[in-house]
């Protein structure tokens, strides 16, 4: 193995370290945002806010300390130091800043939702806004953050970011923020409490170390390493930082950044320019669009740049780009790219889109999808997954040809009417997910002219392992019948199907008439429940994609 995957095998470990610690972003399983007064189901008390200042009055019985951040702001107030200014020490020092060659940045780190938000400067130079004080997120910044910005002009020395105000009431607990905080305030149980400032909006952000997301994490699925998408830039910074508006993974919530400069590289597909944020002298950072966006890539991911040369070089290097917490979990706040930091090529590289999504929903069912029908089919049906329950990734088997791990994915399917369109690769990749799936005893399905895929992989695997089935003829459908073939993780009779042969290999068949609509006459979630309940025939393809998710889901 190169040094180059080395480094990057190590990298990712130290990746998927971080993201597993206890109160991580993994642990995330609520927000609030606050009014005058706020509760909730499950809340552990009232939030009351006042000045801004925010209280809370713990309920009845119910037992909380403070958090390691706020016992350690207590601790400094005990000892005559101010809880709500720095030392003066700005952290903004030259160590990296030499001339031996292009830097590549090597942090580990889980970016914070406010990792590229630094300080907002006015006129004058003195900071508006903190937008990502000590402890936006103390168990996983990037370190780029904290003093993001703090060099927003040439003539201009930064303080330290400015913290929260914390107090003991006799029945709870107070707190004030800076502008665009955070602070781990205080833990009941398993559970820690965070409260935010984004936007002038405050919020109450929950945590929970037994998080079924937590409980479930193994590793974030990656790309594999591709050296070619490394590149030598050059970065040229403004003076002053220029400031813009971006949106974030809140709908409702737009924040401001500043940009220190741009990074520009040379790529077959020419030049790139793209706008970095955070610090020339403690890390700069860029958050980036790409077209594999949605499909196996979230709606944008961030690499950490590392600190530039004295001649403005670095390396970026996508095979670390990463996925922003709001990939995790809906409850984050996570800054957007600017408008127009958009890489002008696929970047199958770094992170790819998580199969495990946190929501007010609970854990999400994650699902892989390789289909070819056509188009207007998939995107009438596609919306019917995420309603019936099921978080499908779609890949196209011909042009998604990058290998793609099952791990954190509750099941696979593979549908098409047409085996011609598929090359030999397609064709191989496909029988390779369905072997690992087999494997792994997690649920797959072939559906139509792909229901081969699943009968081969289920033919070798068995004669790999020694087993001689005798199987000399495959069952066949009726040319006016759609066949469906599963491994025996599934009982499709819990959904309202009838068996139609068991081969001797442990494969399960099931038929279903292509001539039926493609729209349901039901049009509530609970009215296709008790049509399925109640044994009533399947009489539209809506129908059947709510029953196999029911089987799916069921088998979870």
């Amino acid at each position: 193995m190169n040094q180059f995957v080395t480094e990057w095998n190590t990298w990712r470990d130290s990746r998927n370290s971080a993201l597993a610690k206890p109160f991580g972003w993994l642990s995330v399983v609520g927000l609030h945002w606050l009014d005058a007064e706020s509760t909730w189901t499950d809340a552990p008390g009232t939030f009351t806010v006042d000045d801004g200042w925010v209280t809370v009055s713990l309920k009845t019985g119910i037992k909380a300390g403070p958090a390691a951040e706020t016992f350690d702001l207590l601790s400094k107030v005990d000892n005559g130091e101010s809880a709500a200014g720095g030392n003066g020490t700005n952290g903004t020092n030259d160590t990296g800043v030499t001339n031996s060659g292009p830097t590549r940045a090597t942090s580990p780190a889980v970016p914070s939702d406010t990792s590229t938000l630094p300080r907002v400067m006015d006129q004058s130079g003195v900071g508006a806004a903190a937008a990502d004080a000590a402890g936006a997120d103390s168990s996983a910044g990037t370190g780029a953050g904290s003093d993001a910005g703090s060099d927003g002009g040439s003539d201009w020395h930064a303080a330290a970011p400015a913290k929260p105000q914390v107090r003991v009431e006799e029945n709870g607990f107070s707190a004030k923020l800076p502008n665009g905080g955070s602070l781990n305030w205080f833990t009941v149980g398993n559970v820690l409490y965070e409260l935010i400032d984004r936007g002038g909006r405050l919020g109450v952000r929950v945590r929970n170390s037994k998080s079924p997301l937590l409980g479930k994490f193994f590793e974030v699925p990656v790309f594999d390493p591709d050296p070619d998408f490394v590149f030598l830039a050059r970065f040229t910074r403004f003076d002053p930082f220029k400031t813009y508006t971006i949106e974030t993974a809140q709908e409702d919530l737009q924040l401001q950044t500043q940009a220190a400069g741009t990074v520009t590289f040379e790529t077959s597909h020419g030049e790139v320019s793209l706008l970095a944020t955070g610090c020339p002298k403690t890390g700069l950072q860029l958050d980036f669009h790409d077209s594999t966006n949605g499909s196996t890539t979230a709606a944008w991911r961030t690499i950490d740049l590392g600190v530039p040369n004295q001649d403005g070089s670095l390396v970026i290097d996508f095979n670390r780009a990463v996925n922003y917490p709001f990939a995790f979990t809906s409850f984050a706040t996570c800054p957007a790219p600017i408008e127009g930091n958009v890489v002008p090529f696929d970047v199958t590289a770094g992170e790819r889109r998580p199969p495990f999504f946190y929501s007010e929903a609970g854990i999400n069912v994650p699902f892989l999808f390789y289909v070819w029908w056509d188009e207007e089919s998939a995107e009438v049906t596609r919306p019917w997954y995420s309603r019936f329950g099921l978080d499908i990734t779609i890949l196209n088997p011909n042009h998604d040809d990058g290998r793609i791990s099952l791990v954190g994915f509750d099941g696979v399917a593979m549908s098409g009417g047409d085996l011609s369109p598929l090359g030999r690769k397609a064709r191989s990749r496909l029988i390779d997910v369905a072997t690992e799936a087999l494997t792994s005893r997690i649920p797959v399905i072939g559906i139509g002219a792909y229901s081969a895929f699943v009968i081969q992989a289920q033919r070798e695997l068995r004669s790999q392992q020694g087993y001689v089935d005798g199987i000399e003829t495959e069952y066949e459908a009726p040319a006016d019948r759609l066949l469906i073939v599963m491994n025996n993780e599934l009982d499709p009779k819990q959904a309202g199907f009838d068996i139609v042969h068991t081969d001797a290999s442990g494969l399960i068949y099931v038929e279903m008439p292509f001539n039926i609509p493609l729209e349901s006459d039901r049009t509530e979630v609970e009215d296709f429940q008790s049509a399925m309940e109640s044994g009533a025939s399947i009489t539209s393809w809506q129908e059947f994609d709510y029953r196999m998710v029911a089987l799916i889901r069921h088998h979870r």
